[in-house]
């Protein structure tokens, strides 16, 4: 049984033009996306030897708006820790830092964000020998606008956390 002509037609007309309402939704509810980057260094203290962990952290945020039931507008953040490295202070053992954190905060000036991530001996596979490391950072945003305004690591992340 054949379909009708004109409805054939208005099924396939109907398809794109939800996809483009669709994606004008998406783009009015999350803003731009702005990427930070920071330096970052500490010391993590812990068997089996102090670690100095130094390097360039990128940090990704969008704000998200919810226009349908009016809660106030959240903040995707995402860390990257790949281009941190580090080395033994009783070794030299180079080690590197891995790890993407992605976190919803609340758009607030001035958003303080601890972020324990781990750190591994270069060469290693796996998780042998991973330990971890704190880096405490401050956002701070436009709040009528959601830009960023502003980024820097804590000058005093000692990364202490104990090896276990």
């Amino acid at each position: 049984m054949d379909a009708e002509p004109g409805r054939t037609q208005t099924m396939k007309t109907l398809r794109p033009l939800v996809l483009v309402v669709l994606s004008l939704f998406a783009v009015s509810v999350a803003g731009a996306a702005t990427t930070t980057t920071i330096l970052y260094s500490g010391t993590v203290h812990g068997q089996p030897e102090d670690v100095y962990l130094s390097g360039l952290v990128q940090i990704s945020t969008v704000v998200v708006r919810d226009p349908d039931f009016g809660k106030p507008p959240k903040v995707l953040v995402s860390i990257d820790f790949s281009n941190v490295t580090g080395q033994g202070l009783r070794t030299g053992t180079r080690y590197i830092a891995g790890g993407n954190q992605v976190l919803t905060r609340p758009l607030v000036n001035g958003d303080v964000v601890d972020v324990v991530f781990p750190f591994y001996p270069r060469g290693t596979t796996g998780t042998a020998g991973a330990r971890s490391a704190l880096a405490s950072f401050t956002l701070n945003y436009d709040i009528a606008t959601g830009a960023t305004t502003g980024a820097s690591a804590s000058p005093t992340a000692d990364t202490s956390l104990a090896a276990e």
